[in-house]
């Protein structure tokens, strides 16, 4: 879908889950139930997506990062997309400062801020989230360069040991859906009004957003 109803979409935007006898139920009886009932809650949960679409989501896209997790979550009012991409070839934090796409960059740290630095001069920033802490750089971090280029999604790194990062991308937004028609509407980043079609099958979903691209997604444990 163009911008919203869509994981891939806001990758691209970062890219620049005893048989039994006699009275008691089979596990494969308990399985169906337990399915049925999370079918009742129609589009409600958490969905991770599948086939194709997961092969498209872990593809390179840009940088050398790779999809780690993503995921769709429909409460009563809003819809939450979320992704983690491993961005280590991108940027990491390592023993020696920071690398930057391959280039090895010198660091100043005062329990806040990172300061990426190359010939003395800053080049980037990272700000900290939550409390400041000098003695542990590793954590997450906003960069507000960045995360100012995203239309709508919510971006940040985390910075998890030496070599090791991770890009989490959130985006949510009020959805209404029409369950007779079938359809989640959506209002996209520049206003205006975004009709998909949903459909069914157990606990598998098909999204197909107006321009005809397909996305199948199945429901979380």
């Amino acid at each position: 879908m163009k911008k919203t109803l869509s994981l891939i979409s806001v990758l691209v935007l970062a890219a620049g889950a005893l048989v039994s006898c006699g009275d008691k139920e089979s596990s494969s009886d308990k399985d169906d139930k337990k399915s049925e009932k999370k079918a009742e809650q129609g589009i409600i949960g958490t969905w991770v997506p599948t086939g194709e679409t997961l092969e498209a989501m872990k593809e390179d896209i840009g940088g050398g990062m790779v999809v780690d997790k993503a995921e769709i979550v429909f409460d009563e009012k809003n819809m939450t997309m979320n992704a983690s991409v491993d961005a280590s070839d991108l940027m990491c934090l390592t023993d020696d400062g920071f690398n930057l796409s391959g280039m090895d960059c010198d660091i100043e740290y005062d329990g806040e801020v990172i300061s990426i630095l190359m010939e003395g001069e800053e080049v980037a920033s990272f700000e900290r989230i939550g409390d400041p802490d000098k003695d542990n750089i590793y954590g997450k971090y906003m960069n507000e360069e960045m995360s100012s280029g995203m239309e709508g999604p919510e971006m940040y790194f985390e910075f998890i040991d030496d070599g090791v990062s991770y890009m989490v991308i959130s985006q949510s937004q009020e959805y209404t859906y029409d369950e007779e028609a079938g359809t989640v509407t959506v209002i996209d980043v520049d206003g205006e009004e975004e009709v998909s079609k949903v459909e069914f099958d157990g606990d598998d979903m098909t999204v197909t957003d107006p321009e005809g691209t397909i996305e199948t997604y199945t429901r979380a444990e």
